[in-house]
């Protein structure tokens, strides 16, 4: 895990249960848009159609891609223009970066490597399907590709450290994006079939023997760990042979060019998911090798180099995603997700209940502007992603500024058990615990209704005083004490926070005397007593 160094640049600690990213010396949290895919290969285009849209929605980091092809379009030789120009973009809006790697492998597919790699088909071998045909996909059991793309990474990490260790505008570095085989299990050249007659690793497998207790059902099921002596991936795994093999192996070439880059500069590092969608979805159908729910532990022993494997979360299953990767091992950081009306209410959640670092709607340059992003062009018209943005960006604007004063406050409070989340979905319970309190949360809309659903956090920062902040739901407290005593308000109050300080506002009191959040993102201090 990246840890603090003398150079103050961005580092992760983890204190009581919680992870901080810490910017500056500070506890951060990453409230951010990913623009979409070819937008940061125009300084141009970002200038007119991007850096204002993310002011607009109070992000104060931008996630953008640098794609290798135009960073190095003749192998050796380096172009960072670009790179030079979005950091330069970032600072003049006071925003920071998380720069994504475009590297070997965007998607699944290798379509963003230079013309060098493409047209090379020796020294950069296509993975094989098991029919034989070919797809277009660069192996990972290719070493020549290995080197060449921890070659174009240590470039690159290397220049953001000469020209960004003053300002640190750049935080994190996202390494490749949703890797994996789209269209098989594994590689079937003969290559990958040789090393898929090896036995497993010996590391692999200790791992497993040391963490049997938090591997997934899953993975349980498939591995035979009754097996006393060194065996092939069919003996180990099974079914899941394929699966497993592609994410050991994946895991660990994304871990090496990952340690390349930060040979060079150590910022945090993670790698996102494109996550399995439903039980029954086979290895291909998603991208097979990549860290989905069942191979986090797989990516764990064999990528030690990567900080966090983050979710891209599109899934109506928020919450239990968020509960899948929150790990004691495993920071959340969500680097790309929905953008409809459920954005707003996922953000408090995941800050409030998992004590998630980052958090990243995609194409924020085409949110809640009347630009249809497929009929635009920025996506296929069979895309699955959620997309349909309309009315969203007061509310998203407004949580992201509230959430981004809260910051100290959260950070303090974080794995301290003394904060709650709240999520209005069909798995969330009618009353939460905090404290010496049970909370009963009532929602104000129906949650298959037109308006956005209800979302919030809760801080115990006493025995007697809570911060309620979010929209669309009303709390109530009743003790928890055996004796029967009952509670009451002190104090309800309206207020804001600025740089982590309470501004105190209205005091709420006769036909206001209760806790209740409006349709828009708010904060209420209360103080309770007992009689």
């Amino acid at each position: 895990m990246t840890t603090s160094n003398k150079n103050n640049i961005p580092y992760l600690e983890k204190k009581e249960r919680a992870f901080k990213l810490m910017v500056d010396g500070k506890p951060f949290i990453s409230l951010a848009g990913e623009v979409h895919n070819s937008s940061s290969s125009s300084l141009k285009y970002m200038d007119e159609h991007v850096w204002e849209r993310l002011v607009y929605f109070n992000c104060n980091t931008a996630v953008v891609p640098v794609s290798w092809e135009l960073i190095e379009p003749i192998e050796g030789q380096f172009d960072f223009t670009l790179v030079d120009g979005l950091i330069e973009g970032a600072r003049r809006h006071n925003l920071k970066l998380v720069l994504i790697w475009f590297g070997m492998w965007k998607n699944s597919h290798s379509t963003y490597v230079p013309g060098w790699v493409k047209r090379d088909q020796t020294r950069f071998p296509r993975v094989q399907s098991s029919g034989g045909g070919k797809l277009p996909i660069v192996s990972c059991h290719s070493n020549e590709a290995l080197q060449s793309d921890s070659n174009a990474f240590r470039a690159l990490m290397k220049h953001i450290a000469d020209v960004d260790h003053t300002d640190r505008t750049v935080i994190m570095m996202q390494v490749e994006n949703e890797v994996g085989f789209l269209g098989t299990d594994r590689d079937y050249s003969p290559h990958a079939n040789a090393l898929f007659e090896h036995d497993v690793p010996d590391e692999l497998i200790e791992y497993l023997k040391q963490h049997s207790n938090q591997l997934s059902p899953e993975l349980k099921k498939q591995w035979n760990a009754e097996l006393t002596v060194s065996s092939s991936w069919k003996e180990h795994f099974g079914k899941s042979a394929g699966v497993i093999f592609t994410s050991w192996h994946m895991a660990r070439f994304l871990d090496q060019v990952t340690a390349a880059g930060k040979a060079e500069y150590n910022l945090p590092m993670f790698v996102n998911v494109w996550l399995k969608q439903y039980e029954e979805q086979e290895p291909g159908q998603y991208p097979s090798g990549g860290p989905i729910q069942d191979m986090i532990d797989i990516w764990k022993a064999g990528g030690p180099h990567i900080d966090i494997i983050a979710p891209d979360i599109y899934l109506n299953e928020f919450a239990e995603v968020c509960e899948v990767y929150a790990r004691p091992d495993n920071a959340l950081f969500i680097p790309e997700t929905r953008r409809d009306k459920v954005t707003a209410a996922n953000v408090f959640y995941a800050v409030g209940e998992h004590n998630a670092l980052g958090y990243t709607p995609f194409g924020i340059e085409t949110m809640d502007n009347g630009i249809d992003p497929f009929g635009a062009g920025f996506l296929p018209p069979t895309h699955f992603m959620v997309m349909d943005s309309v009315g969203i960006g007061p509310l998203l604007s407004k949580s992201f500024e509230l959430i981004h004063h809260m910051t100290p406050l959260i950070s303090k409070y974080a794995g301290t058990g003394k904060m709650r989340g709240v999520l209005q979905d069909k798995a969330y319970p009618s009353a939460i615990r905090l404290g010496a309190y049970r909370l009963p949360i009532r929602f104000k809309n129906r949650i298959h209704s037109e308006d956005a659903p209800a979302g919030g956090l809760i801080i115990a920062v006493s025995d007697f005083e809570f911060i309620i902040v979010g929209h669309s739901f009303s709390v109530e407290f009743i003790s928890l004490d055996p004796a029967g005593v009952r509670t009451d308000f002190l104090s309800i109050d309206e207020g804001s926070f600025r740089d982590g300080m309470w501004i105190p506002g209205r005091r709420l009191n006769g036909d206001e005397y209760r806790v209740s959040l409006g349709s828009e993102p708010q904060a209420l201090k209360v103080s309770l007593y007992n009689y």
